[in-house]
């Protein structure tokens, strides 16, 4: 084909494709549906908050919908129907029941500002609680008014945490946790080779608590348009019952569900799933590029992902895990899509096996060398999960992400103990000077911890090379921050770590503006194929299955070889 003809040829099949009969049709189509909604009355809105919400929709495939139902709204939803609240001239705006918040800080934070957002779209936002914690009180401060409950309280009683160390109790039971780290500031195994904290790990805990803390504090203080020293009073001075909170200023009213919609004056208060159907839409255009969002989230392993048979409640070991062949082939099958212009690696991992996150970011390194990555931080993206946000362009965090913990440490567990309590001899049988190297019948000897020691140096030296080059800091300068200390992303703003504080919208607008997409360039999640169900129905009549999946993550974490893992897991909320 002659090349001149080309742009020509172009130029007739966007005509042809703007002319197209349907676009209009669906335009029309369209356009009654909204005429439709607004012929429904709508004053506010109702809607109580799930004590849990998913930062981002669970995908689920029909059949899986069939068997369990639609998801629960997850913050992006939340997002989308505050856009359409905010929009629509009708509803004066929203009454939000509370009934405890579980989310991590920064899932608070991005609530926290939705909620502003549709203040300053003109709406109203009322929060009704039978009583208030430090969570769902910081979230109520970005409200109009706060109601409580009468007989309610305001248990502001600020933040506590814990941490227990296990050795004593291993010992007992004959088993030690040999471990080798890079600073004593990545104490990934603290709670199970010591009996108390650190002096380092003390440090570390305290000042997270205290940029958390102060996090809290700001909130509540621009919120209710007060001082920092009034709000720390508050917190000092709780519990407050429901007459000291309204004589104090700390709530607004006290009243009865009854009571507030008397006060409100109005008699058309719909739920929210009746708001949904009659809220007005906006078109959106089919665009001809996107910014793509890759999910990465879970403990690293080498591998494929996995999801756990059941919500287990075990650190690490029984969380989702994050497998490098897994990511990595979705990495791949992203730099083969040419319609998605920029990617935002949304990630929510405390790390895990450093040659999974080494892997993980060699493809994403190829993927930014083509073109814009942005990373978003939400609750937790610290040490493996901070390593593969280094090929990023640009990475936003939320104030309360856990982040950092630029580090690795090695360890496995000696059961020698163990099995000379419970009376079974073992003999072991070797050639090589370290065959036993990983053995669990004894600790690392000398030449071994040396030569571990060296492994997980080299390994931290590539770690912080990452880092220098990503964020333009000399390794000096990485390794002052490092060495495995966290983080909050506040602080980690401060020292250089992140570029902008924000939420997933921050980082979309930034992924934008780096590809020159318009305004109004969707996001589109990407990711692997489902499987037609669950797991947890596959594998729920299967008992050893949960077994299986602990023990092979414990295999994966304990096995001796390096990790990039963060210290702990930090408590949800405040």
């Amino acid at each position: 084909m002659n090349q001149s003809l080309k742009p020509f040829l172009k130029s007739v099949q966007h005509a042809l494709a703007y002319l197209n009969p349907f676009r209009y049709l669906r335009r029309g189509i369209f356009a009654f549906g909204n005429w439709r909604r607004r012929r429904s009355k709508l004053d506010w809105i109702m809607l109580t908050l799930p004590a849990q919400i998913p930062a981002l929709p669970e995908p689920r495939s029909w059949i899986q919908q069939r068997v369990l139902g639609k998801p629960s709204m997850s913050l992006a939803d939340f997002r989308r129907l505050f856009e359409r609240i905010a929009d629509d001239p009708r509803p004066k705006g929203v009454i939000l029941t509370l009934r405890g918040l579980q989310l991590s800080l920064a899932d608070l934070q991005t609530l926290r500002g939705l909620l502003l957002k549709l203040r300053a779209s003109g709406k109203r936002v009322i929060c009704y609680a039978q009583s208030y914690d430090n969570a769902t009180y910081t979230l109520a401060s970005a409200a109009d008014e706060i109601v409580l409950q009468p007989g309610g309280e305001l248990m502001t009683i600020g933040l506590h945490s814990e941490v227990t160390f296990l050795k004593d109790a291993l010992d007992w039971a004959g088993v030690q946790m040999d471990s080798v780290a890079i600073t004593p500031y990545k104490g990934a195994l603290d709670s199970l080779t010591r009996s108390e904290p650190s002096t380092e790990g003390r440090e570390q805990l305290n000042w997270l608590l205290d940029s958390r803390y102060e996090q809290m504090i700001d909130a509540i203080t621009e919120g209710r348009k007060t001082t920092s020293d009034a709000i720390k009073a508050m917190i000092d001075s709780a519990p407050h019952l429901d007459t000291e909170a309204l004589k104090a200023g700390y709530v607004d009213a006290v009243e009865t569900e009854e009571g507030l919609h008397r006060r409100i004056a109005s008699e058309q208060i719909v739920n929210i799933e009746f708001a949904e159907k009659k809220l007005l839409k906006k078109w959106r255009r089919s665009p001809n590029k996107y910014v793509a969002l890759l999910h990465v989230s879970g403990t690293m392993i080498q591998g494929e992902s996995r999801k756990p048979p059941v919500n287990l409640p075990l650190p690490f070991i029984g969380d989702e895990v994050m497998g490098d062949v897994t990511v990595v082939q979705q990495v791949r099958a992203l730099m083969k899509n040419k319609t998605a212009a920029a990617v935002i690696l949304y990630i929510e991992s405390g790390g895990g096996s450093a040659a999974a996150a080494e892997a993980m970011t060699a493809a994403l390194a190829e993927l930014a060398a083509d073109r814009p990555l942005v990373v978003y931080m939400n609750g937790v993206a610290a040490s493996g999960g901070y390593y593969i946000a280094t090929p990023a362009q640009w990475i936003v965090a939320q104030p309360g992400t856990i982040t950092g913990s630029i580090g690795v440490i090695s360890a496995k567990a000696v059961t020698g103990g163990l099995y000379a309590r419970l009376r079974v001899n073992r003999t072991s049988f070797s050639r090589g000077a370290n065959a036993d190297f990983f053995s669990d019948s004894a600790p690392f000897n000398e030449a071994q911890r040396a030569r571990m020691r060296a492994s997980i140096e080299r390994i931290y030296q590539q770690f912080i090379d990452h880092v220098s080059k990503s964020r333009h800091l000399t390794t000096e300068q990485v390794d002052a921050v490092g060495g495995g200390r966290v983080w909050t992303g506040q602080q980690a703003l401060q020292h250089g770590l992140v570029d902008q504080l924000g939420d997933l919208q921050t980082a979309l607008k930034k992924a934008r503006e780096l590809a020159k997409l318009p305004d109004d360039a969707p996001l589109v999640r990407v990711g692997g194929k489902l499987k037609p169900l669950p797991a947890q129905l596959a594998e729920a009549t299967q008992p050893a299955a949960y077994v299986e999946y602990v023990n092979h993550n414990l295999q994966n974490l304990c096995s001796g070889a390096p990790l990039t893992l963060l210290p702990f897991e930090m408590d949800k909320g405040l």
